[in-house]
């Protein structure tokens, strides 16, 4: 592959999501108020919606998300014979107004019987169905369900009978205001009794933060004192900061990375990877254990330390692969294992290409300065992909042909592989050439460090981009 070129960006990010509302353009609450009385006749007096009705609890939501609902109403992206045409009357400033004023309430749990379809939803939520490319729910609204930001709504505490018709209206065609079609392309593959089932789960969590415990989940491991480590070990990938915190210096999880839990193929898969160790590696110069290429994890993708060999850590995410990887041929290439290799692009990976791609596919999620989203409780959901919450630069992703590889298979999230193969080197190019924590090898030289360790084009490590010479430290 030629030489990436690194062109100056100029351009700023054009975050096209319409829900995204700046502090300074939101409405006035007491003003909302006094325009909310018909409102009242349907979504309560609290505006906490009606269960049986299937009426959505308007109390608590992001103002900028309020709004962008009430313009879709407004336009053919979301037909509905009772908001249209309230919202087409509406002007702007009263639309800005009523959102403001429903954003200021404070959300209720609903009173509702227990659904055992709930326990089916849980699983959906937090799991997904990769057969069918469904992410998690949790992957973009949270784990707890109560949102991120004002593109991803919290789904905690709504009407089941609202969530289910809303998924059902991405299918009929009654809205199609979803951004980047992500919502439209999940409802599709959905059956009829996952919609049900998922839609129970949400309405028996409360919208207050805190107040609804994680699910449990069953899981096909082992019924066993083995597969007890092994629960141990996937807790710990999902969630490395509540499992292990004293190794991990930023918010990322495993599982960011290695998508499903460590088990989906072309992300890196935990249980392919657990049959490649023993293995030289040109990384370290000599042979590594699983458990030490976890060390390694542990050292550059958290920028944490390294656990120490034979630490109850280790001992739970090796059990937890080696489980994974049971039935499968030891020092053999299975499929999916790692991240696909992509051929070297027709034109030069660019910058200024790849920004044109992260703000068009990858800022909804990932925010316009690559630092990541949190839910509404202060949860990470959307990892940082720079700065100082990332990765370091002795991670794999820094490799432009790593971010690459992943990022053609799986991105956006629930549409891997609909970028171009040109798209996918752009934006890990435009992704890989933003400063994030220093390389824990770094030699107190740059120039040496480069050639230590990032001597490949892959390597943005050391280049000038912008005018700054990218792992130089600050002054």
């Amino acid at each position: 592959m030629s030489r990436p070129r690194t062109t100056l960006f100029a351009a700023a990010f054009a975050l096209f999501v319409p829900a995204v509302v700046h502090a300074n353009d939101r409405g006035d609450a007491a003003r909302g108020a006094a325009l909310a009385g018909p409102c009242a006749a349907c979504h309560g007096g609290e505006g906490q919606g009606g269960a049986a009705a299937g009426v959505p609890r308007l109390a608590g939501l992001d103002a900028g998300y309020l709004e962008h609902r009430l313009d879709a109403f407004a336009t053919p992206a979301r037909k509905n014979p009772i908001m249209s045409p309230i919202a087409a009357g509406l002007p702007d400033a009263e639309r800005r107004d009523l959102a403001a004023y429903y954003a200021s309430l404070r959300p209720k749990p609903l009173d509702e019987p227990a659904d055992p379809k709930a326990a089916a939803g849980a699983a959906l939520a937090e799991r997904g169905d990769w057969g069918k490319g469904v992410p998690p729910c949790a992957s973009c609204h949270g784990r707890d369900g109560l949102g991120v930001g004002s593109a991803f709504p919290p789904l905690a505490g709504q009407p089941a009978r609202f969530l289910a018709n809303a998924l059902r209206s991405w299918v009929d065609g009654g809205r199609s205001d979803d951004p980047q079609g992500l919502m439209g392309g999940i409802a599709r593959k959905l059956a009829s009794d996952q919609v049900a089932a998922v839609a129970a789960y949400y309405a028996s969590l409360s919208p207050v933060p805190g107040q609804s415990p994680l699910p449990v989940l069953d899981t096909a491991l082992p019924d066993d004192e083995l597969g007890k480590v092994a629960r141990q070990g996937e807790a710990i990938f999902r969630d490395p900061q509540a499992h292990a915190a004293r190794f991990v210096g930023n918010s990322l999880t495993c599982a960011n990375c290695h998508l499903d839990a460590g088990r989906r193929a072309d992300s890196a898969p935990m249980g392919a990877a657990y049959l490649l160790y023993p293995a030289y590696r040109k990384k370290t110069h000599h042979v590594d254990t699983f458990a030490e290429r976890l060390q390694g994890c542990f050292r550059y993708s958290m920028n944490g330390k390294e656990p120490p060999l034979g630490d109850e850590v280790l001992v739970a995410l090796e059990t937890y692969a080696f489980v994974l990887a049971k039935g499968q041929p030891v020092g053999t290439k299975v499929p999916g294992q790692g991240y696909p290799k992509l051929p070297p692009p027709a034109q030069a990976a660019d910058f200024s290409r790849g920004a044109t791609v992260y703000a068009g596919k990858c800022a909804l999620c990932h925010g316009p300065g690559g630092a990541g989203q949190k839910s509404a409780a202060g949860a990470p959901v959307f990892p940082a992909l720079w700065g100082a919450d990332s990765f370091n630069w002795g991670a794999g992703m820094e490799s432009i042909a790593n971010a690459s590889g992943f990022i053609k298979a799986n991105m956006p999230l629930g549409q891997g592989g609909t970028l171009s193969d040109q798209e996918a080197w752009d934006v890990a190019l435009f992704m890989d050439s933003h400063e994030r924590p220093q390389d824990p090898r770094f030699t107190g030289d740059v120039a040496a460090t480069r050639q230590q360790f990032h001597d490949t084009p892959m390597s943005m490590y050391g280049r000038t981009v912008a005018g700054k010479v990218l792992g130089a430290p600050s002054r």
